[in-house]
């Protein structure tokens, strides 16, 4: 063959093989470049951020990639919106309960709570990552939750948590513990849910309903045990002295007028929270209305030996409110003064504006209340001085009904004494609104 031939077909062969290196150097170039923008999009995906495209300009398997990660990202970020939605609803639902929840892990240690369980146990910081003991510093609550994790049992127990703060009753809590199952394939329990159901006013109430059917009970036994023995003595002794006949019927006249107010007093209360008392309102002119009080007062018997003074503030406005109920309140406001008054008995009736409001003071010069006992004496049957009021003929039930009374009229009522200085009662109502 002719030199010349294969020279061209070397020539074609040099050729033929610098466009496969030139091929394969374009084939890898595109690769790196792909794989670069692949890094770079998983880079996003990994650090959370969002890919602004899933395109990348290369081989079709790279394509391929691309188009899996974008399907992958979009169910990613579809399960972190419903994640989010759920969390949000949870919070909501936590937030808004009136009950103290918190979620601990299998080890008691919190890792959700609302922030109702803050109010409860006064806690000044979270308690996320803390265990139970740590954060509410209660054992008997550690133990309850303990117990419940280790049977895997739901638990339920009242406590009463004593309090440091001055004035501050026992709070009373009902303590309920779920455990969480764990999943099919694990063993036991990953923790429990505890919820805290703040039973303190419940407590109180049913103390007070004690009370009250002992304070009762007390109330018509006395009287009732009086009547009784009488009785027993009239029907042996048929021929008793005049003299000792009547002492016995005088007796049992006070004692049946005692009962007779005893019951029309808890009738009046029954009716008040039944909402059964009907109240006529006209418009009251106060300089006059008190001044009708005093002489009416004044002429009642054992009134003579009472120094009674009445100041009022010039140019009363008038006042709109239930004639005969507010008499009742004021009546029973000066009968209690005097109750509770020392020699040379002095009792105070002062009328004025104050605040936007007609406050009326009621005061005696008797020994005071202790700052203890003020809080509760509009309590049913509640009595500073047990023997003082049953003697005086007091059902202690008085002040329950004024208070029931002035919070008919939109007002209020409260005490104020010192011990040894006497007591005042302010009684507060609205002033007539001009139409």
């Amino acid at each position: 063959m002719p030199f010349s031939y294969h020279l061209t077909l070397v020539v074609l062969l040099v050729l033929e093989l610098l466009q496969l290196m030139a091929f394969g150097a374009f084939i890898r170039y595109r690769y790196r470049h792909s794989l670069r923008q692949l890094s770079r999009l998983t880079g996003q995906m990994a650090t959370g951020q969002m890919a602004t495209s899933y395109y990348i300009n290369g081989p079709r398997e790279v394509q391929q990639v691309t188009r899996h990660l974008e399907t992958l990202n979009a169910r990613l970020e579809e399960f972190q919106r419903q994640e989010r939605e759920e969390l949000s609803n949870l919070n909501l639902l936590l937030a808004n309960m009136v009950e103290g929840v918190m979620v601990v892990d299998e080890k008691r240690i919190v890792q959700l709570f609302n922030n109702e369980l803050l109010n409860l146990f006064q806690l000044k910081q979270s308690p996320l990552g803390r265990t139970v003991l740590e954060a509410l510093r209660e054992s008997r609550v550690e133990l309850i939750v303990a117990e419940s994790i280790a049977r895997g049992e739901p638990r339920q127990q009242e406590v009463a948590l004593e309090t440091t703060a001055l004035g501050q009753p026992t709070r009373h809590l009902d303590i309920s513990v779920v455990p969480i199952r764990a999943r099919k394939e694990e063993q036991g329990h990953n923790g429990a849910v505890v919820v805290f159901h703040d039973i303190t006013r419940i407590k109180q109430l049913e103390e007070l309903r004690q009370q009250f059917v002992s304070n009762v009970s007390h109330e018509l036994r006395t009287p009732l045990a009086i009547f009784r023995g009488y009785l027993e003595t009239l029907r042996d002794n048929p021929d008793l002295p005049r003299d000792e006949l009547l002492r016995i019927l005088e007796t049992l006249d006070r004692h049946s007028d005692r009962l007779f107010a005893l019951v029309e007093d808890l009738l009046t209360l029954s009716r008040f929270e039944a909402g059964q008392v009907k109240t006529e309102f006209s418009t009251i002119r106060m300089d006059a209305f008190f001044k009708q009080i005093v002489r009416d007062w004044t002429h009642r018997k054992n009134a003579a030996d009472i120094e009674l003074t009445l100041e009022l503030d010039d140019h009363l406005p008038p006042v709109d409110a239930d004639a005969i109920r507010l008499e009742q309140v004021l009546l029973n406001l000066l009968d209690n003064a005097v109750a509770y008054s020392n020699p040379p008995r002095k009792v105070g009736l002062f009328g004025g504006v104050r605040d936007g409001m007609m406050e009326v003071r009621v005061t005696d010069n008797g020994i005071g209340i202790p700052p203890a006992d003020l809080p509760h004496i509009f309590e049913r049957f509640y009595r500073v001085d047990k023997a003082r009021s049953r003697s005086s003929g007091g059902t202690g039930l008085g002040l329950s009904i004024v208070k029931q009374i002035l919070q008919m009229h939109g007002g209020t009522v409260r005490a104020e004494s010192e011990l040894g200085q006497g007591t005042s009662i302010v009684m507060r109502l609205p002033l007539r609104q001009e139409k």
